[in-house]
């Protein structure tokens, strides 16, 4: 009988299988307790792999396999939150009228006026041109172009990356200070301390610090396959920063881009912008790879490239004291610095 139950169980395995899924994870063995024997006990821990702690979401696909372990939203973002961009549908305006005598005739007035907005999925394909905005993540983006490059007007602050996936948040300071994978803050988030004994701004504030200068990401996440930006968008090189710097020099500008650059407020120390390219660049500040502190919110603003150095990265940076862009290679991945994406070329 115990044979009997045994060669039934081997039979079944294949049939549950193909009727589940097609193959194993990677590196799962049938012998589940390791005794170099495939017993009837390894058979029934097999066949309850199905429907259980390997496939959590019970939809007969080992996790491992998973394309997504949950459910996709309607707008195809596994476990998704759904339609999140807020898109304007119609302008309600309601007229009435009054009899005035003096006139001997009716006269109709504006009584009130309402806007119904719908939820919609982000699409990038709605964008047409440069100076349209540009969804991700629930958020609308400004654009500008500035030569023939299209740039966001504003620092990214996206808290997923491309494919939907989340980029890690929140951490402490010293996960910040070891991570070598993709991560996002915002200015304080996480940090037991993040006034760096300045002045400049309540960098504490953090809905304050992410409505002004969007998220800091290290280098780690710029880097990763799976995008910071928007589908057709991409964080720029080293040498397309350079070429922004070349256009706003040849337009009379020459040791000033900086200034050129930067927006008309948010400087500490006079050190506003004339914003003349519509760039609108904010002092963001950085996170440190040195006990992961926030410094200099108010006072630099830094961004990274998509371009290696040896080990560390090209970046940009302005100085509320500087009017020039300074390009620099001499700070690891692990910094926090803003982002900001540039359209790909035609």
């Amino acid at each position: 009988m115990r044979v009997l139950i045994l060669l039934l169980c081997l039979f079944l395995i294949p049939c549950a299988l193909s009727a589940q899924d097609s193959s194993l994870c990677e590196g799962q063995q049938y012998d589940v307790d390791g005794d170099n024997v495939v017993g009837v006990g390894d058979v029934l821990s097999v066949l309850s792999w199905f429907g259980t702690v390997l496939d959590a979401d019970q939809d007969g696909t080992l996790d491992c396999n998973d394309d997504c372990v949950g459910v996709y939203d309607e707008c195809g973002v596994c476990n998704g939150p759904g339609p999140q961009v807020q898109v304007l549908d119609t302008i309600i305006i309601t007229y009435d009228s009054i009899y005035v005598e003096a006139i001997n005739d009716w006269v109709t007035y504006e009584l009130g006026a309402d806007s119904v907005f719908t939820l919609q999925c982000e699409d990038p394909g709605n964008f047409n041109a440069c100076g349209d905005p540009i969804a991700m993540d629930g958020y609308s983006y400004s654009t500008v172009l500035i030569g023939d490059q299209c740039w966001f007007a504003e620092n990214l602050r996206t808290t997923v990356y491309g494919n939907g996936d989340v980029i890690p948040a929140g951490l402490t300071d010293g996960e910040w200070d070891s991570t070598t994978s993709g991560a996002t803050a915002v200015y304080g988030e996480g940090s037991s301390t993040c006034y760096n004994n300045s002045p400049d701004i309540d960098a504490c504030d953090e809905t304050q610090s992410l409505a002004e200068y969007g998220r800091l990401y290290n280098w780690y996440a710029v880097d990763d396959a799976r995008s910071l930006c928007p589908s057709g968008w991409h964080v720029p090189t080293d040498g397309e920063w350079t070429d922004l710097e070349n256009h706003i020099s040849s337009q009379g500008f020459s040791g000033t881009e900086g200034t050129a650059l930067k927006s008309t407020y948010g400087w500490s120390n006079s050190g506003n912008g004339t914003d003349d390219f519509g760039f609108s660049a904010l002092p963001g500040g950085y996170r440190s790879l040195y006990g992961g502190l926030f410094y200099h919110a108010g006072s630099y603003g830094y961004w990274w490239s998509s371009s290696p150095s040896g080990g560390n990265a090209w970046f940009r940076y302005l100085s509320r004291s500087s009017p020039v862009i300074i390009r620099s290679d001499n700070n690891p991945p692990r910094l926090g610095f803003s982002v900001r994406c540039l359209r790909d070329a035609d």
